[in-house]
This record gives C-alpha cells, structure tokens and sequence, in this order.
C-alpha cells in the first residue's frame, strides 16, 4: 500500500477506534494477539510494549504462554471469569529477539514467532524484494542463532511458509515447498520439531482447500489472523488470532478482547 494512503486509512482507523473503545472492559475467554514488530517506523522504544502490557494488566488481563493458550483452547478448557491474553509474531523480524524478547523475559512469558526460512537465507537482493515487494516493512530478520535461543528457552518457533506466499492456489507443487518445505528448512536449523504453522496474510479466503489440507498434514496447529470473534475456522481446523502491534494505544487493544465462541 502507498505511505500515503496508509497514513490515511490508519488515522480513519485510529479516529474510529478512539471512539468505539472509549467504554471497552476485556471479556472472559483466552485471546490469541498476533503482532510483527515493536512499531513500524523502529522509532518506539520497548517500553512502549511494557506500558501496553502493563496496562492491560491493570484492567485485568492475565497472560499465559502461548503453548498454554493453544492447549486449553483445543480443550476447550475456557475460563469464564477471567481474561486470558497469550502472544504471537509474524515474518520473523531481528527486533522481535532484541527489543520484545526482553520485555516478555521480564515476565517470565513465553511467546510463538512464526518465521519466513527464505527470508532468513536470502541474498541482499532477496531480503530486498521481500521487506519492499511481500510485507512492505523494512526490517531485517531474526538469525537462525537467535531463532535457536527462542527454542531452547521455550518460545515456539512456527512456520509461516517458506517466502511469505499466499496459499490460495491450487498449484500442489507451489504449495508443499512453501508448507512443508517451511517446516523441514526450520526443523534442520534449530534442530527441534516444528508443529506450529501460520499462513501468511491471515485472511480465510487466502488458504485454499488444497492448502488447508497440506497445512494439517504436516503441521499439529494452524494459524489464521482473521474471525477473532471464534476461536476456529474451518470446522474447528484453524484456530484464530487477533492482529495488533505493539505501539497500538491501550484502549484500541482492549477494544478487542471482545466476547468469543466456538
């Protein structure tokens, strides 16, 4: 999207939100947040994250790692008194290790970051066309080092396809390089089992059925980033998480931690 027209959609977003989240109050459920970076513009300091997590603590949310979100949800083990947030990132970006690592280290929170194997091994002219043409942000990506400290301390390390391609394709070569060639590259270079699979994009319509079905072959969960009022799609296939980033304004994310069902 043009800078431009970004500018514009997010201030019409943000006057919206302003307005709507004025009387939110959190809901009981557990609550999937997926973000991609500490902010877009690598201006905010990570204690904007810690105020945000902070203030949701304050207005009673409780976090729990994501490997417990995943686990009671598949239970459906819900609780409904209290609500339950647990954290996710996309596309695998450095800052995720050097800037929103410390602050979940703090509080002792463990965290699902779901990577792009092309991404991490492309030349310059790769990284390029991927951060300018694919996800349109300018940042440099997590090293498979990094990636294996996130493992042995217990974050989840997902895939998300190997080049950050939409799956809405019925082309069955294209799509088990991209899914199950994203999980074979990930397993060699952190040496640990990798379970957890995020399409890119989020949205429903873009996983066809072909590629739903190669997803669930080879992955134990997948991921959308859309329907957050629900906790699956797909007939109970594809659990979802809500988007937010960690600069968003306190209100806008408790805006969201709306009812949910099944």
């Amino acid at each position: 999207m043009h800078p431009e027209l970004l500018k514009i959609r997010t201030f019409g977003r943000n006057s919206l939100l302003n307005f709507l989240s004025r009387y939110s109050e959190p809901k009981p459920g557990i609550h999937i947040l997926n973000s991609h970076f500490l902010s877009l513009d690598g201006k905010a300091s990570p204690e904007i994250f810690e105020e945000l997590l902070s203030g949701m603590e304050d207005r009673g949310v409780r976090f729990i790692s994501f490997e417990e979100a995943v686990k009671r949800i598949t239970a459906y083990n819900l609780p409904v008194d209290e609500c339950l947030v647990a954290f996710s990132w996309d596309d695998g970006f450095e800052e995720c290790f050097t800037r929103i690592k410390p602050v979940l280290d703090r509080r002792s929170l463990k965290a699902a970051f779901f990577i792009n194997p092309g991404f991490i091994d492309g030349d310059e002219a790769y990284r390029y066309h991927f951060t300018h043409e694919v996800v349109m942000v300018d940042k440099p990506p997590m090293s498979w080092e990094q990636l294996r400290i996130l493992s042995s301390e217990g974050h989840v390390v997902g895939a998300h396809t190997l080049d950050h391609l939409s799956l809405d394709s019925d082309n069955t070569e294209l799509l088990h390089r991209q899914i199950a060639g994203s999980k074979i590259r990930i397993e060699d270079k952190i040496n640990a089992r990798v379970e957890h699979f995020a399409f890119p994009f989020g949205r429903l319509k873009l996983l066809s059925p072909l590629g739903l079905q190669l997803a669930l072959s080879n992955f134990k969960y997948v991921y959308s980033q859309s329907n957050y009022r629900h906790y699956f799609s797909f007939d109970g296939k594809v659990i979802n998480r809500r988007h937010f980033e960690c600069d968003w304004p306190l209100e806008h994310v408790i805006y969201f931690l709306k009812s949910k069902k099944f």
